[in-house]
């Protein structure tokens, strides 16, 4: 009898999270299915990927969205008929599933074990179950399955007073490091001197970094505020790596204040690598994600504003930021960010190497896929 597959069912799979599925997939000898659709029409999310061309086993699922993206559907019937005894089903948690409560029930119902995977937070909003509905929510679906995947140690710390804490495994999200530490390594070979050389960027004053998407949630009018006081004070560099609604916005202040290089969208990690390596800090002012490993990975601190400053709640990588040591959080006005970006720069070399550290001890990929692999293997015994 052949192996029993590991169905894993997602609304769409990111372009940034393919090297670890497919590394996971190469430990469970082959077992991991993919089942998902693709990211919605005309988002801002429709960039990340889509379903197409994967090395990975994959069915092929459909996705509704209903009031914008804030509701989903995915008929999940398709999966289990072309594999209907999955050893373990992996969903990711999203209370915005609706399919998501009848997906868990067809795995119990097909013998496999069941277990979440994601976020288990709110960017808008503390974790708070005594409270917010949604989070019972989710408290109640964690409690559900057999095992529970978190991103961090402290939305693990956070489900686990809530369920049984032994069902609670970490594996912290992150990018492919097996590519990003190797453009590291190569770029310090060449030194930052040269690498700025060849951007054409400032070799005498600091070079502040943003990547992301050029939205209102990622805190873009404040980037540009901080950058403007700061160049108003000192010699001062930004590079504006992301492409969005904000596009316009960022050529205006580019051709008002001067100082600016704004690279578009740089999808290839490749592509970004010098212009992060050649930057002192990442500036990243609103909600935080996977920026925070992409910049740590090439020695980057990362400046931000902190939770409940006024503003938009941060993801779960959040948790990789140790005040002081790899970067600063701070109120979300220009002032203090600019009063950040000072400290951090007065100390550079020691932010960046705990950064750079940080990265290549916590962050790796490895390491998210021996907290999956774990996770799967308690799954797996407890049936």
């Amino acid at each position: 009898m052949p192996p029993r597959p590991v169905l894993y069912f997602t609304r769409f799979v990111p372009d940034y999270n393919v090297p670890a599925l497919e590394l996971l997939n190469e430990r469970l000898g082959g077992r991991l299915v993919v089942c998902a659709g693709d990211p919605p029409p005309g988002s801002s999310l429709a960039s990340l990927g889509s379903s197409a061309s994967r090395r990975l086993p994959w069915v092929a699922l459909r996705n509704y969205w209903f009031r914008g993206e804030t509701l989903h559907w995915q008929p999940w019937g398709h999966a289990f008929l072309k594999h209907p005894r999955p050893s373990v089903v992996i969903a990711e948690e999203s209370p915005r599933s609706l399919s998501l409560p009848g997906l868990l029930r067809a795995a119990r119902r097909s013998g496999a074990a069941t277990a979440l995977w994601g976020h288990f937070s709110s960017n808008r909003r503390a974790f708070d179950p005594s409270r917010h509905p949604l989070d019972r929510y989710r408290v109640q679906l964690a409690r559900s399955v057999d095992v529970f995947v978190a991103y961090t140690d402290a939305v693990a710390a956070s489900v686990g007073e809530w369920i049984d804490a032994e069902r609670v495994f970490v594996a912290r999200n992150t990018l492919d490091t097996h590519t990003l530490f190797a453009l590291d390594d190569a770029l310090r070979s060449e030194g930052r001197d040269a690498v700025r050389a060849r951007l054409g960027l400032p070799s005498g004053e600091p070079v502040l970094c943003y990547i992301g998407r050029l939205v209102p949630e990622k805190g873009l009018d404040l980037l540009l505020q901080t950058y403007e006081r700061l160049r108003s004070m000192r010699p001062a560099h930004c590079v504006v790596i992301g492409g969005g609604s904000g596009t316009t916005l960022v050529a205006e202040v580019a051709r008002r204040v001067g100082g600016i290089t704004a690279t578009g969208p740089l999808t290839a990690l490749a592509d970004s690598a010098p212009w992060l390596f050649a930057s002192d800090l990442a500036l990243l002012p609103g909600s935080l994600g996977l920026s925070v490993n992409h910049a740590f990975s090439f020695g980057l601190p990362v400046v931000s504003i902190a939770a409940g400053s006024g503003a938009r709640m941060h993801g779960p990588e959040i948790d990789y930021v140790v005040e002081g040591e790899n970067g600063l959080l701070a109120p979300a006005d220009a002032e203090s960010l600019v009063s950040a970006v000072e400290r951090v720069l007065r100390d550079r070399e020691r932010f960046s190497s705990a950064a750079r550290q940080y990265a290549r001890t916590h962050l790796s990929i490895e390491r998210m896929v021996e907290g999956l692999e774990a996770a799967i293997a308690y799954a797996e015994g407890s049936r």
